[in-house]
C-alpha cells in the first residue's frame, strides 16, 4: 500500500510542482509545409493541472529572437491553444514556447524545430534567339497603313496583311545585316598593313602589300554598302517608297514587253 502511494505520489509530482505547462506535442505550424516569406501560425498548448487559476504570459521565440508574446489565463483543469503570427526565414529554427508567470518567471518551456523551405527562384526567361537590336531598329509601318487608312479604309484592310509579312521579312533581313556589319566591322578598323622589302644594294626600301590595300579597300566599300542597306530595311519611310519605285518600274517595263509582242 505504501509503495501504490509513493508511485502515485512520483506521476503527481510534475503536477504538483509546476501546475501550469504544455500538453505532449504541444507545439507545431497551422501549415505542415511552410515556405520562407509565408505568414503560419505558432500554436502552442498549454494546460493548467492546479486547483488555482494561472494567470501568465506564453512567450514564443525563435532561437533567441522573440518572435510574440500573448497573455494567459487558465482556469483549474483547463487547456488552451494560443497562437502567434510568423514569417521565417529558409532554414531551421528551433520554436521554444515560454510559459511565464505575472512576474516574469519561466515556469516551464517547451521547444520544436522546424524546416522551412527556400522559395524557388524565378526561372530567367531565354529566347529562343540572341537578343536582337534589330527587330527594335526596325520601323513599324503603322503610319504608312493609319495614311493608307485615311484614304481608303477598304485599302488599309486589303494591304494590312501584306504590311505584317513584308515587315516579318524585313525584320529577319535586318538580323542577317546586322550579323554581317558585326562581322566585318573588325576587319574594317583592323585591317593589317604589312609591308614587303625591296632589297636595293646595302638597302632595304619597305613597300605596301598590294594585298592588303585591296583587302582594306574591298572591306570597307562591303562594309558601307551593308551600312546603307540596314538603313534602307530599317526605315520604313525609305523602304516602302522605294518598293513602290520598284514595283511600279517593273509593271511598267513588263507593259512596254508585252506591247512589243
Amino acid at each position: 500500500m505504501r509503495s501504490a502511494t509513493a508511485a502515485l505520489g512520483l506521476l503527481l509530482l510534475p503536477s504538483l510542482a509546476f501546475g501550469a505547462g504544455f500538453a505532449k506535442q504541444s507545439i507545431f505550424l497551422s501549415k505542415s509545409s511552410v515556405t520562407e516569406g509565408d505568414t503560419v501560425l505558432i500554436h502552442a498548448v498549454v494546460q493548467n493541472d492546479l486547483t488555482a487559476k494561472f494567470p501568465g504570459n506564453l512567450v514564443i521565440k525563435d532561437g533567441e529572437t522573440k518572435v510574440g508574446s500573448v497573455p494567459v489565463t487558465l482556469d483549474p483543469g483547463e487547456a488552451q491553444a494560443v497562437s502567434v503570427s510568423w514569417k521565417p526565414s529558409a532554414g531551421s529554427h528551433k520554436i521554444t514556447a515560454e510559459l511565464q508567470d505575472q512576474g516574469g518567471t519561466a515556469v516551464e518551456s517547451e521547444s520544436e524545430t522546424f524546416a522551412i523551405k527556400a522559395k524557388p527562384k524565378p526561372v530567367a526567361a531565354t529566347s529562343s534567339k540572341p537578343s536582337s537590336q534589330a527587330a527594335a531598329a526596325v520601323e513599324s509601318s503603322s503610319a504608312i497603313q493609319e495614311q493608307i487608312g485615311n484614304l481608303s479604309p477598304a485599302a488599309e484592310g486589303v494591304a494590312a496583311p501584306v504590311f505584317k509579312l513584308v515587315d516579318g521579312s524585313r525584320e529577319a533581313i535586318a538580323d542577317v545585316l546586322d550579323s554581317q556589319i558585326a562581322k566585318t566591322k573588325p576587319k574594317v578598323t583592323k585591317i593589317p598593313m604589312p609591308m614587303q622589302g625591296e632589297v636595293e644594294g646595302a638597302q632595304t626600301v619597305k613597300t605596301p602589300d598590294p594585298q592588303g590595300w585591296a583587302s582594306s579597300i574591298f572591306f570597307t566599300v562591303y562594309f558601307y554598302i551593308l551600312t546603307v542597306l540596314r538603313f534602307v530595311v530599317g526605315s520604313a519611310g525609305v523602304f516602302y517608297p522605294l518598293l513602290a519605285i520598284v514595283f511600279f518600274f517593273t509593271l511598267w517595263r513588263m507593259y512596254r514587253r508585252f506591247r512589243r509582242v
